[in-house]
């Protein structure tokens, strides 16, 4: 039997998942338009001490930094040449983005919803997605992508132009940490909800459960097995197995 996820979250976190998993189907169609507007207050970037933090991601479609933009994703395009999505992949994406989308029906302030792991793993990487653009990292969308290794001059030259756009005070390959004040905290939220959903996933790839099964670190390494940290103004999602 496909494993299911109960994932509880929040209002506020189902604004930055939609916001993520737009962004993702958004670069499987090979576009990047939405990242102009991905903190903008439809896409729930309107946060109370965020306004600042806010303008990069919020965007008019004639502000000049977003046809530079399409011009320098364009030029990864044709020489990364990324991997096409799958069927299957952008299905996961829509459906994940059309659950969490559906799931606040009154004046609920949390929720419950039902995905697969297919769908979970795809909110995971839209969201490290999102959190990587956010802080500055360009890479991440050739990564995202699935830009081949001999495609890595494309994909630094991308970086580099995306900052370039995005955040011009930062020099060479210099990024904002996580955590710094120069950063959305949306950006946080979706590394918040990366935490919890990886170490879920990965505890799952080896047959143990959050929380059931101790961690065993001779075969468990890497930052997926980590207990989540909040990092956010938000609270972590909650993530249980449905059919253990």
């Amino acid at each position: 039997m496909e494993r299911t996820w109960l994932v509880g979250f929040s209002r506020e976190h189902a604004g930055v998942m939609r916001a993520a998993l737009t962004l993702g189907l958004e670069l499987c169609d090979l576009k990047i338009d939405f990242v102009c507007e991905m903190f903008s207050a439809r896409h729930g970037g309107k946060v109370e001490g965020e306004s600042r933090m806010a303008e990069r991601f919020d965007r008019k479609p004639d502000d000049p930094a977003c046809p530079a933009l399409r011009e320098a994703f364009a030029r990864l395009i044709q020489t990364g040449a990324p991997a096409p999505a799958s069927a299957e992949e952008i299905n996961d994406l829509a459906t994940c983005r059309e659950k969490i989308a559906a799931a606040f029906r009154n004046d609920e302030s949390r929720v419950l919803v039902a995905l697969s792991t297919a769908e979970l793993a795809g909110l995971r990487t839209a969201c490290e997605l999102y959190a990587r653009l956010a802080i500055g990292q360009g890479w991440a969308a050739a990564g995202y992508l699935g830009c081949p290794q001999d495609a890595a001059q494309a994909a630094h030259a991308f970086d580099q132009r995306f900052r370039e756009i995005l955040f011009p005070e930062l020099r060479g390959d210099a990024y904002y940490g996580i955590n710094s004040q120069l950063v959305h905290d949306n950006a946080r939220v979706a590394w918040d909800i990366l935490q919890v959903v990886r170490q879920h996933l990965a505890f799952d790839a080896l047959g143990k459960v959050v929380g059931q099964d101790k961690r065993d670190v001779r075969t468990m390494k890497g930052p997926e097995f980590d207990d989540p940290m909040q990092r956010s103004r938000l609270e972590l999602i909650r993530c249980v197995p449905g059919n253990t």
